[in-house]
C-alpha cells in the first residue's frame, strides 16, 4: 500500500508540473469569477453577455484545452493533494469551462477539507454544476444525509429563488437522473433507498407534494420510490386532505359584483375574485356573468387590435388570428370538469366560449421572408397566443396517460397547454409551454411558464397593452445581442403606428 502511495504521489507530481507548464504557456485569459443566482440575476443585458463573452473567448484563443482537462481529472484520479490550491484557482476563475469543469471533478475525488469545503459553497452558484457538485458533497458528507441537506428546506431557505432552485435540485438526486432500456438510474443506491430508509425523507416529499415550486420534484421522487413505502403515506394525506375545509368567503353581497364591473371597476373586481379558492351556488353564478362580460371586451379587443395589425402588414390573416369558438366546447369542458373533479376556471371557461383562440403568431414567415417594413424582431416579442380547448385537449390525454398508474396524490396537476413559449413561436427551439394548472377551482388561474407570472386576465391585459405583444420589455435583450438603435427606433415608431380601439376589462 505505501509503495502504491508513494508511486502515485511521483505521478502526481509529474502531471502537476506538466499542468502548470501549459497554464504558463497561456495567453492572459482574464477572470471569470463564479457567480450566484442573485448576481447573475442583477447584471444588465450587455453585462450577462460579456460575462459569457468572457467564456467564449477564452476557449477559442487557447491551445491544449483537452490536454489540460485530462491532467486535472488524472490529478483527480491520483488524488493528489498538493495540486487542490490550483485546482480551486481554476474552479473559481478560470473561464476556459472544460477546464474549470474538470477541477471541480477532481477536487471532489481528491476530497480534501478543502476541496470539500470550496465545492460545498456554490450550492447556489447560478450554473447548474456549482449546484450539483455541492449537492454531491453534502449527500456524501459524515452523517445521516437528512442531518447535512434538510436545511435546504427550511421555509427561509425557500422563500427566494435561489433557495428554490436548490431545494429542487437536492430532490432531484432522489429520483432518477436517465432511463435506459433496462430501466431508471439513479446517481447511487443510497440516494436511491433514501427514502425508504429515512421516513424523514419520506415525510418531506409527502408534506412538499403540492408545494408551487418544489411539488413537482417532490411527486418524482415519490413516483419512483418503494410503493410499499409510499402508498400508506399517501392515503393518509389524501384522507387528511378530504377532511380540510374549504377558504375563501366571498365578500360581495348578491349583484353587487356586476354593479361594480359594469361601473368601470374590472380590475378590482378581478382582484376580489382571484383572492378565493373556491366559489359555490349564486356567488359562482353571479362570477360567471363577469367573466363572460369580461371575455366579451376582449372579442372585442382581439378582433379591433388583429384588423389594425394586419392592416400594418403583420403577417397573419383574421380568419388565423380570430377563428372563433371550437364548436364542441361545451361538451370539452364537461369532460373536463368529470376528469379533474372541478370545473375550470371562470376565467378560461369564458374564454374558451366566447373568444375561443386569438392567434397573431407569424408562421407564414418561419420559411419565408418577413413583410417589407414590418419589424421582424417582433417575432420573437411573444406575440399573443391562446389556444382554444379542443386544440389544447392534447394536455388532457398526456396526463390521462402519465396519471394512469401512479397513486392520486402524486398524479400533479394537468399542465394544460394554452400557448407555446416566446422562442416556439419564432420558430426557435425553446422552453415549456404556457399552460395553466387544473384543477383550479378558483376564477382566473395563473399563466405558467410565462415570465411575468400573472393570472389570466392580466396576461390578457398585459398582451392588449403591448398591442399583441408580451416581451417589449426586453429590448435590451435585443440590443445587446445586434440590434441597432436605428432597428430599435423604426420597431418603436411601426408598433406606435398601429391604432387600435381598446375597450378596458
Amino acid at each position: 500500500m505505501a509503495e502504491n502511495t508513494n508511486t502515485d504521489e511521483i505521478a502526481g507530481a509529474r502531471v502537476m508540473e506538466s499542468l502548470l507548464e501549459a497554464l504558463a504557456a497561456w495567453p492572459d485569459l482574464g477572470i471569470r469569477a463564479r457567480l450566484s443566482v442573485e448576481q447573475r440575476s442583477s447584471l444588465t443585458a450587455d453585462e450577462a453577455k460579456a460575462y459569457q463573452d468572457v467564456s467564449l473567448s477564452a476557449v477559442r484563443s487557447v491551445a491544449g484545452g483537452r490536454a489540460v482537462s485530462n491532467q486535472i481529472r488524472a490529478l483527480g484520479r491520483l488524488r493528489y493533494e498538493p495540486s487542490v490550491s490550483t485546482l480551486i484557482g481554476l474552479w473559481e476563475q478560470c473561464p476556459v469551462q472544460p477546464v474549470a469543469v474538470a477541477a471541480a471533478h477532481a477536487l471532489f475525488e481528491i476530497g480534501t477539507a478543502e476541496a470539500r469545503d470550496t465545492l460545498r459553497k456554490g450550492i447556489h452558484d447560478h450554473e447548474h454544476l456549482g449546484r450539483f457538485m455541492a449537492l454531491k458533497v453534502m449527500f456524501t458528507d459524515e452523517g445521516a444525509a437528512w442531518d447535512n441537506v434538510s436545511h435546504l428546506f427550511a421555509d427561509e431557505c425557500l422563500t427566494a429563488a435561489p433557495g428554490q432552485i436548490a431545494a429542487v435540485e437536492a430532490l432531484g438526486l432522489l429520483s432518477p437522473w436517465s432511463f435506459s432500456q433496462s430501466g431508471p438510474e439513479w446517481h447511487s443506491e443510497d440516494l436511491r433507498n433514501l427514502v425508504a430508509r429515512d421516513r424523514r425523507w419520506l415525510d418531506l416529499c409527502v408534506g412538499l407534494r403540492d408545494h408551487e415550486v418544489l411539488g413537482g420534484q417532490a411527486r418524482e421522487v415519490l413516483k419512483y420510490a418503494d410503493p410499499a413505502v409510499t402508498g400508506p403515506a399517501l392515503d393518509a394525506a389524501r384522507a387528511a386532505r378530504a377532511t380540510q375545509p374549504r377558504s375563501g368567503r366571498p365578500l360581495w353581497r348578491a349583484g353587487d359584483l356586476v354593479a361594480r364591473y359594469a361601473n368601470g371597476d374590472h380590475q378590482g373586481v378581478w382582484r376580489e375574485l382571484g383572492t378565493l379558492d373556491h366559489l359555490d351556488g349564486s356567488q359562482r353564478a353571479e362570477a360567471e356573468q363577469v367573466a363572460a362580460m369580461t371575455m366579451e371586451r376582449v372579442r372585442r379587443n382581439a378582433h379591433s387590435l388583429a384588423s389594425a395589425l394586419i392592416a400594418r402588414g403583420w403577417p397573419v390573416t383574421l380568419d388565423q388570428a380570430l377563428p372563433g369558438p371550437a364548436p364542441d366546447v361545451d361538451d370539452h369542458l364537461k369532460q373536463l370538469e368529470q376528469i379533474t373533479g372541478s370545473p375550470a376556471p371562470l376565467a378560461l371557461a369564458a374564454y374558451w366560449r366566447i373568444v375561443g383562440t386569438i392567434d397573431l403568431v407569424p408562421r407564414e414567415t418561419w420559411n419565408a421572408p418577413f413583410p417589407p417594413g414590418v419589424p421582424e424582431q417582433l417575432a420573437v416579442a411573444d406575440p399573443l397566443e391562446i389556444l382554444d380547448i379542443t386544440t389544447a385537449w392534447f394536455s388532457v390525454d398526456e396526463w390521462q396517460d402519465e396519471s394512469a398508474d401512479v397513486h392520486p396524490e402524486i398524479a400533479g396537476p394537468l399542465e394544460l397547454t394554452i400557448a407555446a413559449d416566446y422562442l416556439h413561436k419564432a420558430n426557435i427551439s425553446g422552453g415549456a409551454p404556457y399552460s395553466v394548472w387544473l384543477p383550479h377551482a378558483g376564477a382566473d388561474p395563473l399563466v405558467r411558464e410565462e415570465e411575468h407570472f400573472l393570472s389570466f386576465t392580466d396576461y390578457l391585459r398585459r398582451a392588449f397593452a403591448g398591442k399583441g405583444f408580451l416581451r417589449l420589455d426586453r429590448q435590451d435583450e435585443w440590443v445587446a445581442h445586434g440590434l441597432t438603435r436605428d432597428h430599435l427606433a423604426e420597431l418603436t415608431g411601426w408598433l406606435e403606428s398601429v391604432e387600435y380601439e381598446h375597450t378596458g376589462f
